[in-house]
């Protein structure tokens, strides 16, 4: 009974150690791959691409600012409960 236990916990071990790492193989070989494409990508200066990066980058500044707004009203609905709740 005890061997089996021992067996048993050695076959976890070796089970996780495995998983291990092949997920540390496949993070590695999805990094390098991304790494890969993305220099393609930048490469690529057809008028498509430095369209869709242009308006990409439109975007992402107006995604930003709406965030701003969105921070500052919360920040300004906080501090008036706040001031609310210590009048009442």
């Amino acid at each position: 009974m005890e061997q089996q236990v021992k067996d048993g916990l050695n076959f976890i071990l070796g089970a996780v150690t495995t998983v291990k790492a092949e997920a540390e193989k496949a993070i590695s070989s999805i990094s390098t791959e991304f790494q890969t494409l993305a220099a393609k990508g930048a490469k690529d200066q057809s008028e498509v691409s430095v369209n869709l990066r242009k308006y990409l980058q439109e975007g992402i500044a107006q995604i930003d600012t709406l965030v701003g707004k969105a921070n500052s009203a919360v920040s300004e609905v906080k501090e008036k409960v706040a001031a609310a709740t210590t009048k009442a």
